[in-house]
């Protein structure tokens, strides 16, 4: 009797074991929505200020769904990438050729724990240095402040993504990851570094051998494309959190307490985010400041 209670014993010690192990891994494959802070802090502490590692993790496919990384294929078989996808230019319409038509616009973002906003030009012209890097240039913008950068996005990953793991036919995505370096004009006043992980959706035009920016998934042409990281003062070395994107940013904890569109928390409400406000409802009122040289103020 006592050697079948031992092997009961251990039959049972070992299902508890499996059961513990495929809970774990569940529990790896789960992912949270960094884009709403109900249930974000749950996952993250609200007072850490980089988290391009995290957003890397977040958008990079796990055990729950299928994917495929797609990166060196694309390479292989000579496809180029839409500018889009490196700058900050806006999506305003497609002609019936299936031509893609944007405008110039600038990126919205925060810079702080204080979530100052923070504007992010990218000039359309990008220059494709090697296979995978590609160099931008333009200005950031906080306060009355204007400078200059220069910058390189560096492609680490394009995934193709299937929603249901065990079904080839359901939707899929393209997903691609990359590290970005943008080096302010240190000659400049208040400037500094930024550094971190850029994220953007993604289609594959097989005819045309192209890699696009994708304005339907990642929630719209609101959401597709984010960075995500610090920027550095050059001057006191002191690092401040900076995300930002085409509209709702993630990480951002309290700072956006919208349901279905970005409402900033009136705690955090200044000039610059009544200004983007009024943007947002008459986008004829945004200015091109990108073209102005003015450099007053300080960051």
């Amino acid at each position: 009797m006592k050697k079948w209670q031992k092997m009961i014993n251990k039959i049972v010690l070992m299902e508890i074991i499996m059961l513990s192990n495929s809970s774990v891994i569940f529990a790896q494959s789960k992912k949270y929505n960094p884009y709403y802070y109900p249930k974000l802090r749950e996952y993250v502490d609200c007072n850490q200020i980089d988290f391009s590692s995290e957003y890397k993790k977040w958008l990079i496919p796990d055990n729950s769904e299928k994917f495929v990384d797609i990166t060196h294929e694309l390479l292989g078989n000579g496809y180029v990438f839409e500018r889009a996808l490196f700058n900050s230019e806006q999506f305003t319409y497609e002609n019936i050729d299936g031509e893609s038509y944007y405008k110039e616009t600038s990126f919205n973002g925060i810079l702080g724990d204080k979530y100052t906003r923070i504007e992010i030009f990218i000039h359309p012209e990008v220059e494709r240095i090697d296979s995978l890097t590609f160099t931008v240039n333009g200005k950031t913008k906080v306060g009355k402040n204007i400078c200059d950068f220069i910058g390189e996005i560096f492609i680490e990953h394009i995934y193709k993504v299937w929603e249901r793991a065990n079904d080839p036919d359901s939707p899929n995505y393209y997903v691609m990851v990359c590290n970005y370096l943008f080096t302010e004009d240190k000659e400049q006043f208040g400037t500094g570094f930024f550094k971190g992980t850029y994220g953007a959706y993604c289609y594959i035009d097989e005819a045309n051998k192209k890699v696009c920016l994708d304005i339907d998934a990642g929630g719209g042409e609101l959401n597709n494309r984010n960075y995500v990281g610090i920027w550095q003062s050059y001057k006191t070395k002191a690092v401040k959190r900076c995300i930002w994107g085409d509209y709702r940013l993630p990480y951002t904890f309290d700072f956006d307490i919208g349901d279905e569109d970005m409402h900033v928390n009136p705690k955090y409400n200044s000039p610059e985010w009544e200004e983007w406000q009024s943007e947002i409802v008459n986008p004829e009122e945004k200015k091109h400041w990108w073209e102005d040289s003015q450099k007053e103020g300080c960051r």
